[in-house]
């Protein structure tokens, strides 16, 4: 067998280290009930966003945010309406702005002026969430944000052609330099933000890589998960349907047979929603998008669960490339 090579454990060692410091600290905040109506909703956010987008990905978060009744439809008549996510949650008084630019297939292949394209003024906010653009239209958003005064820059991508790496160190120089903090998870799934006012986006916003904690009842080596709370979602929302869907659910036990068919479970829960990253492959990540924000779910289950050594394994296969 070939043994894993030096950097692929320090990693694997650093990602494990990563989340688990960030669920520890997004455990502290208040978790939602799953299955249980909510008294009243989550206080409004401080932070005021705008969003940059292109497509349909950036207008299923906005709708995740907002939370008008009905809006989700992914559980068709089997829908729990105020006991899923409806009426726990509704940021729409923290977006300042929504601005759709045409897709990147319906523009120049070279765009010399972004700010033919581009918002000539924006109202000042302190995050701006970007999604979809055209690259060269993602190389003009530091001097935009530089100009009025936003803070932080948030770039969710669900493709490989989506902000590709070269392109996002060349609006992640500008952006230091210009003191905004920035960040661009692939899959949008796993932010996990190092900056201050990017921390606080996630807590008050609750949308970020997925943390939740789960109560079970266990009898001999079964685990049957009966009610579940949501500290952060993913952006698109996917983790309350996830979740839904697997209260209820026994775990008869921890051998492999069981373990697959429970992560079999997720993933097509994960399928179902839809999850629309892509199933292209993606040398960033030395897997597809899909394949990765599927993996994230799992591990953030297996985490509430306390299962310390299939976290591990899980992780560890993620990180490893699919050539």
């Amino acid at each position: 067998m070939r043994k894993p090579c030096m950097t692929m454990n320090m990693d694997f060692k650093k990602e494990l280290t990563r989340i688990k410091d960030y669920e520890g600290d997004m455990l502290r905040l208040e978790g939602l009930d799953v299955g249980l109506q909510a008294e009243k909703p989550l206080k409004q956010s401080d932070i005021s966003i705008g969003f940059i987008y292109s497509g349909d990905f950036g207008a299923r978060v906005i709708d995740h945010l907002v939370n008008s009744y009905g809006h989700c439809g992914a559980c068709g008549h089997s829908c729990i309406d105020y006991k899923c996510k409806y009426g726990k949650f509704d940021f729409s008084s923290s977006m300042a702005f929504a601005f759709e630019v045409p897709q990147a297939d319906q523009l120049p292949l070279v765009i010399d002026n972004p700010w033919d394209y581009l918002p000539r003024s924006i109202p000042k906010v302190d995050v701006v969430v970007a999604s979809g653009l055209h690259n060269d239209l993602y190389l003009g958003l530091p001097e935009l944000l530089r100009k009025f005064d936003v803070r932080a820059l948030i770039v969710l991508r669900d493709h490989p052609d989506d902000m590709p790496l070269g392109v996002f160190k060349q609006v992640a120089d500008a952006c230091n330099e210009y003191g905004i903090e920035v960040e661009a998870p692939k899959p949008s799934c796993s932010l996990i933000p190092r900056g201050k006012l990017l921390n606080t986006f996630v807590k008050t916003l609750r949308i970020g890589r997925p943390v939740v904690s789960l109560h079970v009842v266990r009898i001999g080596e079964s685990l049957t998960i009966r009610r579940a709370k949501i500290h952060v979602s993913a952006p698109c929302g996917m983790t309350w349907y996830v979740l839904k869907n697997l209260i209820g659910y026994e775990l008869k036990s921890l051998n492999p047979q069981e373990l697959r068919a429970f992560y079999d479970k997720i993933s097509l829960l994960h399928h179902s929603y839809p999850c629309t990253g892509s199933m292209n492959y993606d040398r960033e990540l030395g897997d597809t998008i899909l394949h990765w924000a599927s993996y994230i779910d799992r591990e953030s289950i297996i985490s509430a669960l306390g299962l310390s050594r299939e976290l591990e394994e899980v992780v560890e296969e993620r990180l490893k490339p699919k050539h």
